[in-house]
Parts: structure tokens; C-alpha cells; sequence
């Protein structure tokens, strides 16, 4: 059960990228160590199974009267025979093998936006698609989420620093390929490493926030898969203003939410330049003097659609100009003055501006800049 919660420089960059602080070994995809549930029976010489495993079996592949993004969904394991809804009723005879898959990652930023193998018809409320973004992780201490990350390299965790400032490294767990907080019954399981080393912005500052940035380095690097890779980092060039953008994470829709999505969520908002997000934000209780740090950017501002309570840490991602499939890292989850308040954006570190010192600490860990450079 789970918690709650040219030429030759392409051939050496990817030379780079299969060592072991890189790319890991290909994903094969053989689930038999990640923890599946066991068999269970829904009906005579039947079982549930993943449903892209089975030839007919009875599948919801839509969620409808199903999925409740805000509190659960109490039917799940009643309107499909007792199966999950990313499951199928399946008669034995029907059931086939899951093939074995060698994962090569195509490189940094790229998204699955019809899903991996699961694919939701009706997404109204913000819900992701299974493995649509594949960099986003949670970050634990113990047996509590703090709060989101982005993977930067198999064995790297970006995520603020204000979340976990008073924990040590050795308590801290990253999970990657999750999607659903409530099931196991996923086509890719999720994946769980602890931190050898969690290194904090010597700049930051815990009252105002300023410069809100830490990296963990995993003990042991993750295996890229479909559901799991990693982001690319914004060059020195990158002009965002102006763009929508998305924003993910597991947090609140707004502050009247009893409850936590379960599903990760996606939220899409404008990037907000620095003159009108200052001057937007002066009109708000911080008052005509308030000044915007350069270590922020901001996006948002539009009615109801913010990053909210439980984001923190989570990242900020733009689409690229060539592809829209493709994304790279603007900001990370930080503060807010509420949520989803009209002409009040929420506030983000800004990457771009931290990359220099994000590069120095992964050079000293010996990192490949091929894992977050497209």
C-alpha cells in the first residue's frame, strides 16, 4: 500500500552518457523485481492484469466514473470486476507476457504526452497522462513526502532548498516514475534510491527564500525507462517570457481542497516577465516597496490555474520552439500568495540564473553535462 502522498561531438556525448554516472543500464522492461501485486481473481480462470497485457479483457481506459483528481476514488476496485482501473479482467487464455523492452533514452526533456501504454481520454481536470513527464520525483524524508524534484541525471535531484534545509542526507528518499499516489497497478512501477549527498545554494536564504536551490546526488543512479528520465537545463540564451509553460506536481488545486490529487497533476501558465510580476505583486499585501529577487522568475496570475500547497520543489517546465514535446527547465516551485488568485503570479526559482553554480557541484561529482544538455 502505498503513502499518500558536428557529428563527433553527438557520438561522444553519448559515449559519455552510457557510463555509470550517466546513462545507467538499458530499462528491459521486466517488472519482477519492482514490487507488482500478486495474482488475484476476478471472476472463473480469470485474473486482473495490466491491461496492454490482455487480448480482450474489460478495461475503463478512460477514468470516467472512476478517477477523483481530489479525494480518491472509492469505485476503483468495484466497477471493473474488482481489478484497478488500469487493469483488465482477464481470461488466463488471453493473458500475454509483457515484452521485453531495451530503453534507450532519445536525450533530456522529452515528454510522452499520449502516455506510456495507459492513456487517459478525458483529462478536463488537469490530470497527467502515466509517464508524460518523466522527470518529475517526489522527495521523502522517512515516510513523509517534502515535496517535489526534477532528475537532472540518473544519480541527480533538483529541488528547493527550504524543504529540506533541516533534514539529513541520509534520511531523504527520491521516488521517480510515479504517477498515481493510490495504486501499484501501473504499467511501469515506480522507483526508490536514498541520497548520499544533499549540497544547498550557499546563497540561501531560509526567511525570504532567496536563492532556493539544492541538489541531491543518489546513492545509486536511476534505471531510465519510459516513465522515468531526465530534463534539460535552460542555456544562457533561453528567453521564456512571454510563453505558456507547465507546471507539475502532486499539491493542492486551490486552498478550499480537502485532500491531495492523486494523480500527478499538470498545470499550464503564462510566464510572467519580472517589471509586471513586481509590480503585480506590490499591489498585494507585500506592499509598493517589494522588490523581485533576480534568483525568481514568475508564472501565472490567471484565474484558478497555480502551482499550490504540496508543489514545492516541483518543476517548471517550457516547451521548445522546434518540438512541443520537448521541454526544458524554467523554474522550480517556491512561493505564493494563496493560490490561483487573478493577476497574482506564483514565484519560481529561476534556473537559468542558478545553472552556472548546478553545473560546478555536478563537475565535481563527475556528472555528464549529456544528461540535462539537449
Amino acid at each position: 500500500m502505498k503513502k499518500l502522498f558536428g557529428l563527433f561531438g553527438v557520438f561522444l556525448c553519448i559515449e559519455l552518457c552510457t557510463g555509470a554516472l550517466g546513462r545507467p543500464e538499458d530499462f528491459t522492461g521486466d517488472t519482477s523485481d519492482m514490487g507488482e501485486d500478486s495474482v488475484r481473481s476476478c471472476g472463473y480462470n480469470m485474473e486482473c492484469v495490466p491491461a496492454e497485457l490482455c487480448e480482450n479483457g474489460s478495461i475503463v481506459r478512460d477514468g470516467r466514473t472512476i478517477i477523483n483528481a481530489r479525494s480518491g476514488f472509492s469505485s476503483a476496485t468495484n466497477y471493473n470486476n474488482g481489478c484497478k482501473w488500469t487493469e483488465a479482467c482477464c481470461l488466463n487464455t488471453e493473458k500475454k507476457s509483457r515484452p521485453t523492452i531495451n530503453y534507450v533514452s532519445r536525450g533530456c526533456g522529452y515528454s510522452n504526452p499520449k502516455g506510456v501504454e495507459v492513456t487517459l481520454q478525458n483529462t478536463d481536470n488537469g490530470e497527467s497522462q502515466f509517464g508524460e513527464f518523466p522527470w518529475m520525483v517526489s522527495v521523502w524524508e522517512k515516510d513523509t513526502v517534502q515535496g517535489g524534484g526534477t532528475l537532472l541525471a540518473p544519480n541527480v535531484v533538483l529541488t528547493i532548498a527550504h524543504k529540506i534545509i533541516n533534514s539529513s542526507a541520509e534520511n531523504l528518499m527520491v521516488r521517480a516514475g510515479e504517477w498515481d499516489t493510490l495504486i501499484t497497478a501501473e504499467p511501469y512501477a515506480h522507483e526508490d534510491r536514498g541520497v548520499a549527498t544533499k549540497i544547498v545554494h550557499p546563497d540561501f536564504d531560509g526567511v525570504v527564500l532567496l536563492n532556493d536551490a539544492a541538489l541531491l546526488i543518489l546513492k545509486t543512479p536511476f534505471k531510465l525507462a519510459p516513465h522515468i528520465d531526465t530534463i534539460c537545463l535552460p542555456g544562457i540564451l533561453d528567453n521564456f517570457n512571454q510563453r505558456r509553460c507547465i507546471v507539475t506536481g502532486w499539491g493542492k488545486k486551490n486552498l478550499d481542497d480537502p485532500d491531495y490529487p492523486h494523480l500527478l497533476k499538470k498545470i499550464d501558465v503564462p510566464i510572467v516577465d519580472r517589471t509586471k510580476c513586481q509590480r503585480q505583486l506590490r499591489r498585494t499585501r507585500l506592499g509598493r516597496y517589494f522588490e523581485l529577487h533576480s534568483s525568481f522568475v514568475c508564472a501565472g496570475g490567471e484565474l484558478n490555474k497555480d502551482a499550490c500547497f504540496g508543489d514545492g520543489g516541483s518543476p517548471l517546465v517550457c516547451p521548445s520552439l522546434d518540438d512541443p514535446d520537448r521541454y526544458t527547465l524554467a523554474g522550480i516551485v517556491a512561493w505564493g500568495l494563496d493560490c490561483g488568485y487573478e493577476n497574482v503570479p506564483g514565484v519560481y526559482v529561476n534556473v537559468q540564473m542558478l545553472r552556472p553554480w548546478i553545473e560546478a557541484q555536478l563537475q565535481n561529482y563527475h556528472v555528464s553535462s549529456c544528461s540535462y544538455n539537449p
